[in-house]
């Protein structure tokens, strides 16, 4: 038997060869192990699929959504809206359960709601436009449903308005250019100060310098009035206003002194009417044709004019007398009372309710003991009649000192304004 020679390198090549072997077996057997229990393993990217993306699903889905409108009917409800839609009353349900759900469930009749279902006739979206700039929606998510508050950009510009009275103030002011909106808030600043009815003469004059509101460069309404000046009794008296803010909200208004211009009554109860009969002691009464005393100041004007509570207070009688027809009685402050007599109808407040000042408790009328429309206003302090056109009212509370800085600034450069303003010529825009 012959035996073949291995040399020594021979030897070597095949244990080299061996090992080799051996070990890229290995080798593989530990990597199939790993990569069955090590989850953060590297992969090859895989070759793109032609399938959507989850916003492109959402937008398929909305595309597959149907679009309803509904109409909130009288007495109605978000429930019995959604229900006409035959969406479940489960779902109304789960809507009422949302920490905000007043935004959506406080609504009026006429409000128009837009309804998005999807092909099962789940709720996917509702859409409350409350006004031009502000609306609420509701989305159906993961998580549930969701309300959200949207508001609309609105730009702010500052616009001014001038005039001279000739006869009725409301005639010329909007002929200035005010809207409904501003007049009553102008009348509103100056309603404790300046009596429309009685003080404002032919030759008088108001310059105001306000805010319009803008959406995309349409106007949509008129804002806050920054500042204010009304002459009255033939330009002998001047009353400024200027308004106080912070954080956005109106603290109120008050003079260049800082007095706050709002009282503890308003100097008269209606706007824009004609005093027919002031308070008398010895005035001859036209029904009864004899002298009686008239204790009060009687306002004509259209049947129906609103009629505003002149003082926070409690009403204490609501009903009929032979002499004031229909009338209310408001306690103010313990000593005060005022009488608001000849009511066509009353508003919404009773006997029993508080009322705040500026509230519309009734409406003038002819009931009573009267000659034709008109309100007859009494005010009386610790039970006795006094003339409501004299009345020295108990003012309010002077500005904040931690406004007085900001104010005193803002105030004169205002005036400063308002001095330079005639019909003739503008302020410039955008001066805040």
């Amino acid at each position: 038997m012959k035996y073949k020679k291995v040399t020594q390198p021979d030897l070597w090549t095949s244990l080299f060869v061996t090992f080799l072997t051996t070990g890229f077996v290995l080798l593989f057997l530990a990597t199939q192990v790993n990569a069955s229990s090590t989850p953060n393993r590297v992969q090859l990217p895989l070759p793109e699929l032609d399938t959507p993306s989850d916003n492109a699903s959402q937008e398929h889905n909305d595309e597959e959504w149907q679009e309803l409108a509904v109409n909130i009917r009288k007495n109605g409800s978000l429930g019995e809206a959604l229900n006409r839609l035959k969406i479940s009353p489960a779902t109304t349900h789960a809507i009422t359960q949302l920490k905000n759900s007043r935004l959506l469930t406080n609504l009026r009749a006429g409000d128009k709601l837009h309804v998005w279902v999807d092909k099962h006739h789940n709720l996917q979206k509702i859409l409350y436009p409350k006004s031009q700039t502000l609306s609420y929606e509701l989305i159906n998510t993961d998580e549930g449903y969701r309300l959200l508050e949207k508001k609309a950009p609105v730009e702010i510009r500052t616009e001014t308005a001038t005039g001279v009275i000739e006869g009725a103030f409301y005639i010329a002011a909007k002929k200035a250019g005010l809207s409904a909106r501003s007049i009553m808030n102008l009348s509103d600043i100056f309603a404790w100060d300046v009596d429309f009815s009685r003080e404002l003469q032919a030759g008088d004059t108001f310059k105001v310098i306000y805010e319009t509101k803008y959406l995309k460069g349409k106007y949509i309404g008129d804002g806050s009035i920054l500042a204010a000046q009304i002459t009255s009794n033939n330009q002998k008296q001047v009353h400024n206003a200027f308004i106080v803010r912070e954080n956005g909200k109106t603290i109120g208004y008050y003079d260049k002194k800082g007095r706050n211009l709002k009282k503890a009554f308003l100097r008269s109860p209606v706007d824009y009417v004609r005093i027919t009969s002031k308070y008398n002691p010895k005035r001859f009464h036209p029904v009864l044709k004899r002298t009686r005393p008239h204790r009060g100041v009687d306002y004509g004007g259209p049947k129906g004019t609103p009629i505003r509570a002149t003082g926070d207070g409690k009403i204490i009688f609501r009903g009929w007398g032979k002499g004031y027809g229909r009338h209310i009685k408001i306690k103010h402050a313990g000593k005060y009372t005022t009488l608001y007599a000849h009511l066509s109808k009353y508003s919404k407040f009773k006997k029993g309710n508080y009322v705040k000042q500026g509230d519309i408790i009734g409406y003038m009328g002819d009931t009573g003991m009267v000659t034709g429309v008109h309100l007859h206003y009494e005010f009386r302090v610790n039970n006795k009649h006094v003339d409501p056109l004299k009345v020295k009212f108990p003012d309010a509370e002077p500005l904040a000192k931690k406004y007085r800085a900001e104010f005193n600034k803002t105030s004169t450069f205002l005036l400063a304004q308002l001095n330079r303003l005639d019909s003739r010529t503008k302020v410039a825009q955008g001066f805040e």
